[in-house]
């Protein structure tokens, strides 16, 4: 009784020292804000980057919640409606308190050929979202013959809405807010990620099975007997045979222009490009070049500045067109495999290829200091698979640059800055890799979506997994040892069966906007469980449960019979002498039920609804917490050039 008293006064002094501040919410009348200074998610930055490179301009929404501080922003306005239709939406967030859409009246706007419109008179304003009338434009495919998704075009009134509706053509249609609402549910899921997953495996592995054939050519030149140098044999080889080079170091630069395969004998077999230019560079489809070694490649590119403004022009002339051990460009069909690189610049280079194989591949590099090159460079090299590959001192791993499709599994890669790096590039799969000693083990910038990543082990790193974008998977990875595990950035996503061991920040979630599901993985002898900066509260868990917490499961006392919030400065120490009282006082449960109904009180943070009283993954855990595993670092060896 003693307790049930003090818990109902704490709550009526809670409620009377905050009233205030919620009729304050109930009354605020927001007005619209430089998009800029919003949370901004939906559409991928490369597809708002592509619309405005044609002189379009995406229709854009922003919405001021009830219980959040920033206005969120939406890229699209099709992101927007599927935001306020999913489900924990509101719990989250609040209800909108004032939603604003971009306003296209007055600036005569063209439409391109995505759909989008192009104003020609002004740039459009914002109005309200009730008010609006909406050109609904069909799906439709670009001048590249590529389809893209229905735009949406918002207008305050209706005839500027018919007379741009008229422009499109005949199929597009005027709709009411109320109509938008009801008809249009957003992007959504055809599979489930362990399907999807699986699939771009299988396609990945049908890749594979189909390039490895050309390694099985006939032999029509050996050189050395056949022909007196490598450039010799290659131009005599009629296409789909292939040139057999025996070891020895061969001091040339090779150019491969039909479709043969360069088989060497090994490592034993070395080409040197004398510290100047690509060892071997690929202009044909279906070439293989396999079994040799290249060194002593050039350090050359093309210097573009460094301005903000030429940053991608500068990324794809000075990675995407330097030199390499092994260039392909614009090819498609190709086989890189059992080749060793130690080089200053590139190892392998992919530009504007397709369905390439980079397997059996180890690069050297010589980054120092943040400065240096890519162990694979994927320059817009679509659906390439690199796989069983080894990358040590080079700047990154592997890095991708709008190369959708791509698929990085079983490799390895140390002392690098970034393990595996992706920059505007969506629908990846990122599985069963392996980092140590890297600034961050894999990272995802720049926006993108439908990446994942599943079952990598990343150790003895600044951060085992940073992630960037939307609607991507991250799943049955191992953390262990960094300063910081895993860091969510992404927007509706899904982190699911990961163990975060020993970092020193379990997982930091950075993104302002909490859509993301974060359920069944282990958080076990972290310093720190996790953070969260900013924003609405964060919910990790659903109905069916949420995350095991080794401070709330494995203390003194268990915590798993109520909400546990890791960023809590109690709970995070739960476990620790004087925590349990503490957190058990009537002030501080008496809180934790008013943040749990009243939107005013909630603080942000993470809380776990339905924290699990044993771990969820017991056996990854297990592997996790193998030591041994930290040995993976004596089977990341420098091969021997001093031959």
């Amino acid at each position: 009784m003693r307790r049930d008293a003090a818990l109902a006064a704490a709550v009526l002094i809670l409620v009377t020292a905050y009233g205030g501040a919620f009729v304050a919410d109930a009354t605020h009348d927001p007005e619209p804000v430089s998009f800029g200074t919003t949370a901004s998610s939906g559409l991928t930055a490369e597809t708002v980057r592509e619309t405005q490179a044609a002189g379009a301009v995406v229709p854009k929404a922003q919405v001021s919640y009830a219980q959040f501080e920033t206005v969120v922003g939406y890229y699209g306005i099709g992101s927007l409606v599927a935001a306020l239709g999913r489900e924990g939406h509101t719990q989250r967030f609040g209800p909108p308190l004032g939603v604003f859409v971009s306003d296209f009246a007055g600036t005569s706007p063209t439409v391109s050929d995505a759909g989008y419109p192009v104003p020609t008179a002004g740039r459009p304003g914002w109005t309200t979202a009730a008010d609006a009338h909406y050109v609904i434009v069909p799906e439709r495919s670009d001048s590249a013959g590529q389809s893209r998704g229905r735009a949406i075009v918002p207008f305050s009134d209706a005839a500027g809405a018919r007379q741009f509706a008229e422009r499109v053509g005949s199929d597009a249609t005027v709709w009411s807010w109320a109509t938008v609402r009801e008809r249009i549910d957003g992007p959504s899921r055809t599979r489930s990620w362990p399907e999807t997953v699986e699939s771009r495996d299988q396609a990945a592995n049908r890749t594979a099975a189909e390039v490895r054939s050309l390694a099985d050519r006939p032999v029509s030149q050996v050189v050395g007997e056949d022909a007196p140098s490598i450039q010799r044999a290659v131009d005599a080889a009629p296409p789909n045979t292939t040139v057999y080079v025996p070891p020895g170091t061969y001091r040339e630069r090779v150019r491969i222009d039909h479709p043969i395969t360069l088989r060497g004998a090994g490592p034993e077999t070395v080409v040197s490009a004398g510290s100047n230019g690509t060892g071997v560079t690929v202009t044909s489809d279906r070439v293989a070049v396999v079994g040799l070694a290249v060194t002593e490649v050039g350090t050359e590119t093309i210097d573009v500045g460094n301005g903000s403004e030429a940053w991608d022009t500068h990324v794809r002339q000075t990675y995407g067109r330097g030199d390499a051990g092994v260039a392909f460009v614009n090819t498609s069909g190709a086989l890189v495999a059992d080749v060793t690189v130690r080089t200053p610049s590139n190892g392998v280079l992919l530009r504007q290829t397709n369905e390439t194989l980079v397997e059996d591949v180890t690069v050297h590099g010589t980054a120092t200091d943040g400065a240096g090159y890519m162990g694979v460079m994927a320059m817009e090299a679509t659906s390439a698979v690199v796989q069983h590959s080894t990358f040590s001192g080079t700047l990154d791993g592997v890095y991708s640059h709008r190369s959708n499709g791509l698929v990085v599994r079983d490799s390895r890669m140390r002392d690098v800055r970034f393990g595996t790096h992706l920059m505007f590039t969506s629908g990846t799969l990122l599985a069963e890799n392996v980092a140590r000693d890297t600034d961050t083990g894999l990272v995802v910038m720049t926006r993108p979506s439908g990446n994942a990543l599943v079952g990598n082990d990343v150790r003895d790193s600044g951060r085992g997994i940073v992630t960037a974008g939307s609607d991507s998977y991250v799943a049955r990875n191992r953390l262990v040892g960094n300063e910081v595990g895993l860091e969510i950035g992404t927007r509706r996503s899904l982190y699911e069966h990961n163990v975060l061991l020993r970092n020193g920040v379990g997982a930091d979630a950075t993104g302002i906007v909490a859509s993301n599901r974060v359920l069944a993985n282990d958080f076990v002898d972290n310093d720190r469980p996790a953070d969260a900066t900013g924003g609405a509260t964060r919910v990790w868990s659903s109905a069916g449960g949420g995350n095991y917490w080794a401070r709330a499961a494995g203390g003194p006392v268990d915590a798993v019979d109520r909400s546990y919030r890791p960023t809590s400065a109690v709970d995070a120490r739960y476990g620790a002498p004087g925590t349990r009282l503490l957190s058990e006082s009537p002030g501080l449960v008496a809180l934790r039920e008013l943040r749990g109904t009243v939107p005013g009180m909630r603080s942000g943070g993470i809380v776990d609804q339905r924290p699990a009283a044993t771990p969820v993954n017991p056996d990854l855990l297990a592997v996790a917490r193998n030591d041994s595993q930290r040995m993976m670092n004596d089977s990341l060896v420098t091969t021997n050039f001093d031959r």
